[in-house]
């Protein structure tokens, strides 16, 4: 069953495209909102399958919605589908935002549906398993999703990884692998070096201080520090 979010303030356009997926998809759950704010705040607490955005939209633009959401991780290859009156604008939102589809208003039942089905498809295939920090230590092996993990402390020959799991904050000490180590095993992007002695997952970032050198992470009390040599590391991403 997927979950598909459609943001579309006019009553009547909602209904019909309800009406064109219950004729063919009874089964997913469909979420109706008319706002693009109200559309961001159920995006963030609630998994989605595939957008249906509008353009038109009486907070701001459809496009401007699609680019908060692509700047979210857990939706950068999540399908998008556009619709509106206006035919001009979907150069744009393919460069730009990357959607799935563009449906130019009216539509038909059979159009709408074969963008569905196509764009639900592609969702499938782009879906991949959660990236695995794998740890051995002696006969033992510990696998941390990388979503959990906030950050990566090295004191010598010793690493602490600080994680969340089921709202707990966890910190488990290794030995026998330096934070280079760390960084191929997770994959490039995953976990990003600030300092000689520190890897933070970016998804965590909360703020960054370019002054005082130092960044804070989401529902983190302690600071990090930003190393001169790996400045670089965070440019696009200072806040």
């Amino acid at each position: 069953m997927a979950q598909i979010l459609l943001v579309e303030d006019n009553a009547a356009a909602a209904a019909l495209i309800c009406q064109y997926m219950k004729a063919l998809y009874s089964d997913h759950q469909i979420t109706i909102c008319a706002t693009a704010t109200d559309a961001f705040d159920w995006a963030g607490k609630h998994h989605i399958d595939l957008f249906i955005l509008d353009i038109q939209l009486p907070d701001y633009r459809g496009t401007e919605l699609g680019k908060y959401i692509r700047a979210m991780p857990e939706y950068r290859f999540t399908p998008i589908l556009f619709t509106t009156e206006l035919g001009g604008e979907e150069l744009a939102a393919y460069r730009e935002i990357k959607c799935y589809d563009f449906l130019i208003k009216p539509f038909t039942q059979e159009q709408f549906l074969r963008a569905v089905s196509t764009a639900l498809d592609m969702g499938q295939q782009m879906k991949k398993p959660e990236p695995i920090l794998r740890i051995e230590q002696k006969q033992f092996l510990f696998e941390y999703e990388l979503k959990q993990i906030r950050y990566i402390e090295s004191f010598g020959k010793r690493l602490v990884i600080h994680s969340i799991s089921q709202g707990e904050d966890l910190a488990d000490q290794i030995s026998g692998y330096s934070l280079m180590r760390l960084l191929e095993l997770a994959g490039k992007d995953n976990l990003i070096q600030c300092h000689k002695s520190f890897l933070i997952n970016p998804v965590f970032i909360k703020k960054i201080d370019k002054g005082a050198k130092e960044l804070w992470l989401k529902d983190c009390k302690e600071t990090i520090p930003i190393g001169e040599k790996y400045q670089h590391n965070l440019r696009e991403r200072a806040l």
